[in-house]
């Protein structure tokens, strides 16, 4: 039996309480030597929103660019 009761899943972004399961998850790379360590994050549905369309955002700059 656990000493401590389990602690709420927070969004690592704006750190808002996550009732349920995440609606995304962001991924952290960590490059030490020839290790590659790997951490996947939750974020609630307002941020993983915002991160997803971002990121198409700036993919369709980068193809404009050529």
């Amino acid at each position: 039996m656990p000493i401590h009761p389990e602690a709420p899943v927070t969004c690592h972004a704006c750190d808002a309480e996550i009732e349920g399961e995440p609606a995304g998850h962001g991924m952290l790379l960590f490059v030490r030597g020839d290790d590659v360590l790997r951490e996947e994050l939750p974020l609630c549905e307002r941020c993983a929103l915002a991160v997803s369309m971002t990121a198409l955002d700036r993919l369709g700059f980068e193809e404009e660019e050529g």
